[in-house]
């Protein structure tokens, strides 16, 4: 490897309260002030609400599921805490309370990042060459690296709207950021840190399945055995790691094994479908990674990229080691998936940063403008946009921009926010004046170069979060459907089947509606039924007769339709 030189100028740390800012503003927006959102974010908060309701007691939390469907193809740990969110927080409302579990377990994914990239990056085989003793100190080196990697999470684009979803994915990207941060915390407390990384393989298991747990383990045991410092310190790393891998990877089985034939029904089933998590690959895959990864992992591919390259040779030292072994081995069971997904993505992007952040001292000026090009075009004519849209929407001018946005959400009434607006506006106007630092100032801090991608992203993020919010939710919610069939039910009326509903209508249904679902009874006075227009299901198929009750849908989507029924006596 060439030698490289990084000045204390280069070396300064980026101010707190601006990292912190952009941290809050990414964190906060998207998580407040919504309703559950379809399909996903819907679904994970079914599972917890249903916890929390547990109108089966325990089975309830042993064995996830929304309003009495089975949800065999996740683990419980993330609906768990977001029906312990529940219960502690009585003062919110319950999706309020579960997205505020969400929101903390992202900023935990974003503190373990930042932690893990400085404790590698301050070692001194992580160090740039320094003959003459004039280079920045390892703690300050240590610390712009761990700026810049939390920089590149930020402005990562297949991380932003996953990220922010009450979902078993999204809790997984801060699992795989407390292994990365046990992993480096080994070298220096061996057993602490082999804990904490044997804790985050069984929070994986618990939540994302076996294969991505036997990958960590894996690489784990890699890093332990062959890569430089680890070696020193493998036997006290793995006798901290293994018990608690162990014993988080089994509590949860075990408990359900235990719990009569219908734990034994959800654990077969469970298993079945860690199983098919690894059935691949297949064609569908490799295209889906071939159009997927170069915009999913941007900007931290290029750049990881170069640093794996400027860095051959010394693969196996732990700053490079831990990042690249973890990545390999993830990538390795995304690649096993049978069907491309971005949910088998989201696991890469925390050491994808990571390795990013160490190429960032050696990048070449030219690839330094590509990225600061594209994100100063690419985020200011999307704030633009943005702003030009929303204009057009709420004053109808131009007409035929006010015609699209209002084509998009279809039933919705423009209104103004001030706070959001103000937000907004405020937003704008720090990009603005970030791009002018950028470019008048021309910072020499290494994180310069990925300052203004993750700004960008902020930007458009905290933009669509404020102006647009409203207008989204209407768009992704089922609010207004399941209080209006909630009105025909009242709840004296006893029990609702069902009949073509998917997991997330079930949940909005159940918690919007205040209906009470079951299809497990015979003698259910009414019967909803979720189809498309063109295809009707028919009632008949639940037995008993049925007149109409109520017919709703959500406008934006005039092809999927409700319908309620009630039974006819006799």
């Amino acid at each position: 490897m060439k030698p490289f030189f990084v000045t204390a100028l280069q070396a300064a740390k980026m101010p707190r309260w601006l990292l912190l800012l952009m941290c809050a503003l990414y964190v906060v927006p998207g998580l407040v002030g919504r309703d559950p959102w379809r399909y996903e974010d819907a679904a994970g908060f079914g599972v917890a609400w249903t916890m929390a309701v547990a109108t089966r007691g325990l089975d309830d939390w042993l064995m996830p599921n929304v309003v009495g469907v089975p949800m065999v193809e996740e683990g419980p740990l993330p609906f768990w805490l977001g029906a312990i969110g529940i219960r502690v927080l009585p003062f919110l409302a319950p999706d309020t309370a579960v997205r505020g579990v969400a929101m903390a377990w992202l900023a935990l994914a974003l503190l373990c990042i930042w932690y893990a990239t400085w404790l590698l990056a301050r070692r001194p085989e992580a160090q740039p060459m320094d003959p003459f003793g004039a280079s920045a100190n390892h703690v300050d080196y240590g610390r712009a690296i761990a700026d810049s990697a939390l920089l590149l999470t930020l402005a990562t684009f297949g991380l932003l709207a996953r990220a922010h979803e009450t979902t078993a994915e999204s809790a997984q990207v801060a699992w795989i950021a407390v292994f990365l941060l046990g992993c480096a915390l080994s070298l220096e407390r061996p057993r602490l840190g082999g804990a904490v990384a044997g804790l985050a393989i069984g929070l994986t298991a618990a939540s994302r399945g076996l294969p991505l747990a036997a990958a960590l383990l894996l690489a784990a045991v890699l890093l332990a055995t062959r890569a430089g410092a680890f070696r020193l310190v493998a036997r006290p790393m793995l006798v901290g790691l293994l018990p608690v891998a162990v014993l988080g990877t089994a509590a949860w089985p075990l408990a359900l094994a235990g719990s009569g034939e219908a734990g034994r029904w959800h654990l077969a089933r469970w298993l079945d479908w860690n199983l098919a998590l690894v059935s691949g690959p297949s064609l569908d895959t490799v295209a889906y990674a071939a159009q997927t990864i170069p915009w999913f992992f941007w900007p931290a591919w290029p750049i990881a990229g170069w640093a794996m390259w400027r860095w051959r040779g010394r693969w196996l030292e732990p700053a490079l080691a831990v990042p690249i072994v973890c990545a390999a081995l993830l990538a390795l069971v995304a690649m096993l998936s049978p069907r491309g997904t971005e949910a088998m993505l989201l696991p890469l992007v925390p050491a994808a940063a990571m390795l990013g952040a160490l190429g960032l001292p050696t990048i070449r000026r030219g690839l330094i403008s590509l990225i600061d090009w594209f994100a100063v075009m690419t985020f200011t004519l999307v704030g633009a946009a943005l702003w030009a849209y929303w204009i057009a929407f709420q004053t109808g001018w131009p007409p035929r921009m006010a015609f699209r946005a209002q084509q998009s959400v279809l039933g919705f009434l423009p209104s103004i926010d001030v706070f959001e607006v103000v937000a907004g506006a405020v937003v704008t106007l720090a990009w603005l004046g970030l791009v002018a630092w950028r470019i008048s100032r021309q910072p020499r801090a290494m994180w310069r170069s990925v300052i203004l991608s993750g700004g960008g992203m902020v930007l458009a993020w905290c933009l669509l979060m404020t102006l647009w919010l409203p207008a989204g939710n209407h768009r992704k919610t089922y609010r207004d459907a399941a209080q209006q069939a909630g009105l025909v039910v009242s709840p004296r009326h006893g029990c609702v089947a069902t009949l073509g509903l998917d997991v997330a209508q079930r949940a909005t249904f159940a918690y919007f509606g205040a209906l009470r679902l079951d299809d497990t009874r015979r003698d259910c006075e009414w019967l909803l039924v979720a189809d498309r227009a063109n295809a009707p299901l028919d009632p008949a198929q639940v037995p008993g007769s049925w007149r109409p009750a109520w017919r709703g849908q959500r406008p934006v989507d005039r092809q999927e339709q409700f319908r309620l029924f009630r039974r006819v006596p006799g």
